[in-house]
C-alpha cells in the first residue's frame, strides 16, 4: 500500500510513497509544514485579526475613576474650602437642578395621567355603546336556523328564499 504524507493525495504508480509539493517547506532535515512558516495551504486565505471591540464607559465609572486632568488639590486649598462655610440659605447649583428636574417630571406625569384617564373614559363609552346594541337581523337568522333544522318537505334547497332575506338584511 502507498504511504501518504500530510496533505497529500495518492496517485497510481507512486511506488509506495506519495509527496506533495506545497505542504512542506525547507531543505534536508529541516522540513516544516508551510502553515508553520506563515504560509497557507492552497485555496485558503490568510486571516487578519479582528479589531478590538469598542469600550463604553458609564457615568458612574467616570465619576469614580475619571480625572479632570488637573493636579490633585493641595492641603492649603482644601483647608481654605473647609474654613469658608457656604451660606445655608442659598441652595447649591446641584440642588436647583434636582428641584427643577423633579418639577418637570411631575408635570409630565400629570399630563400622562390625564391623557390616560381621557383614553379610559373614551374606551368605556365605546364599550357601553357596543354592549347596548342588539344583534342585527336576529329574527332572520333564527328563521334560517329553523329552516335548516326542519326543512320544508325534507328538502334543504327550499330554504333558499329565507337565506336570501337574511343575506339582504346582513348587507345593510
Amino acid at each position: 500500500q502507498a504511504r501518504l504524507e500530510r496533505g497529500s493525495i495518492g496517485c497510481p504508480g507512486s511506488k509506495g510513497r506519495v509527496r506533495t509539493r506545497a505542504a512542506w517547506v525547507g531543505r534536508g532535515d529541516r522540513r516544516v509544514p508551510r502553515e508553520a512558516m506563515g504560509g497557507t495551504m492552497s485555496g485558503q486565505q490568510a486571516r487578519r485579526p479582528a479589531p478590538p471591540p469598542p469600550v463604553f464607559y458609564s457615568e458612574e465609572f467616570f465619576k469614580e475613576y475619571g480625572s479632570s486632568g488637573s493636579p490633585a488639590p493641595s492641603a492649603q486649598s482644601i483647608a481654605a474650602v473647609v474654613a469658608a462655610p457656604e451660606s445655608v440659605d442659598a441652595p447649591s447649583r446641584g440642588e436647583l437642578k434636582g428641584t427643577e428636574r423633579n418639577r418637570i417630571l411631575a408635570e409630565l406625569r400629570e399630563d400622562e395621567l390625564s391623557a390616560a384617564e381621557a383614553a379610559a373614559r373614551r374606551i368605556g363609552t365605546w364599550a357601553a355603546e357596543l354592549q347596548a346594541r342588539t344583534v342585527p337581523c336576529g329574527a332572520e337568522q333564527a328563521e334560517v336556523e329553523r329552516c335548516y333544522a326542519a326543512p320544508p318537505m325534507g328538502d334543504q334547497l327550499r330554504c333558499g328564499p329565507i337565506v336570501d332575506v337574511f343575506v339582504r338584511c346582513a348587507k345593510l
